[in-house]
């Protein structure tokens, strides 16, 4: 039996074949990188095991990522490269298996479309049972999709294609956006699981930092993973992001109406409600969900009693960045 090991930290055991899907431009390939060279840095896999098809990249950017690559001692093939082509890689896949040399070979795809039609159930279904002949041999399977245009219940990505590579697949994540500070450059990425065999784990959060003119390796090495408790700091400031610009019209039609001088609360509400159009309820609800002290929480403005216990506000201004 192979010894139980990550290929990927918590996300991919070896000896198994696990699919990762996310929208285009996500990260996926970046923080895969990142995690086998983490493991193979660990020493818990061998460089000269891993072999990376990285078949859905531009000239340079391939060339960047096998440099890379060869410094921690991952093997990375790019198709029409070296007499390497993308529909050769089935064949070797089972002459790996009819030989026994599959044991311990890590093999990572990118993308799987380059392999099979995800669309095709036939063509999926003998794409799964030839995977399945090299996770039986001791290989080990990473390929990489996309997601696609529409989400679940939840908000979250739905696997594109037929159900048949989820279906013969060890393992499924599916990647999700969590937030893009365009000030700062950091992208936060979350790790879903969909179907698991043996203790992977149900999430994982990862953050990289995207600046003008950085290398790849730049790049590389900004990948972290991020803990729960710093997923929730930043989903929550996502979530107030994407309700200001909703409430943004409005807001900006109170904060006019506050500015303009105080008046209790009732008579800022038919204020605002004869001046812009809004309905006395909107801008109740809206009223009471930027009312706090804290600018960085989402509030905009903070109430104070009156005379009389009528209600009047002051608007709030951001902290100033030089403290």
């Amino acid at each position: 039996m192979l010894q139980d090991k990550f290929v990927m930290l918590g996300l991919a055991i070896a000896g198994q074949w696990t699919n990762l899907y996310a929208p285009p431009n996500i990260g996926k390939t970046l923080i895969t990188i990142a995690e086998l060279r983490e493991q193979i840095r660990s020493g818990d896999i061998s460089g000269s095991d891993v072999f990376y098809v990285n078949a859905d990249d531009f000239y340079n950017g391939s060339v960047m990522k096998i440099e890379i690559a060869e410094q921690f001692g991952m093997e990375m093939l790019v198709p029409n490269h070296n007499g390497f082509k993308a529909h050769d890689l089935l064949t070797i896949v089972k002459g790996l298996v009819s030989k026994d040399q599959a044991r311990n070979v890590v093999i990572i795809l990118d993308t799987l479309k380059k392999f099979t039609d995800l669309m095709d159930k036939s063509a999926a279904s003998a794409f799964g049972a030839i995977a399945r002949e090299f996770i039986s041999a001791g290989g080990t399977l990473i390929c990489l999709a996309h997601t696609n245009k529409h989400k679940d219940a939840e908000g979250k990505g739905i696997y594109a294609g037929t159900s048949d590579i989820v279906d013969d697949s060890d393992c499924v994540y599916v990647i999700d956006k969590i937030s893009a500070d365009d000030l700062t450059g950091k992208h936060v990425v979350e790790f879903t699981n969909k179907k698991a065999r043996g203790d992977v784990a149900s999430t994982a959060s990862f953050q990289y930092t995207r600046t003008p003119g950085q290398s790849y390796l730049q790049l590389l090495d900004s990948v972290k993973r991020i803990d729960k408790h710093a997923l929730e700091v930043v989903k929550k400031k996502t979530a107030i992001e994407k309700q200001l610009e909703l409430d943004d019209e409005l807001i900006e039609a109170l904060r006019e109406c506050i500015s303009a001088g105080p008046l209790p609360k009732s008579e800022m509400i038919s204020q605002v409600n004869k001046d812009a159009g809004f309905s006395h309820r909107q801008i109740r609800q809206v009223l009471r969900r930027y009312t706090g002290h804290n600018y960085a929480d989402g509030a905009r403005w903070k109430e104070e009693k009156g005379n009389h216990n009528k209600s009047t506000f002051t608007l709030l201004h951001p902290p100033s960045p030089f403290g």
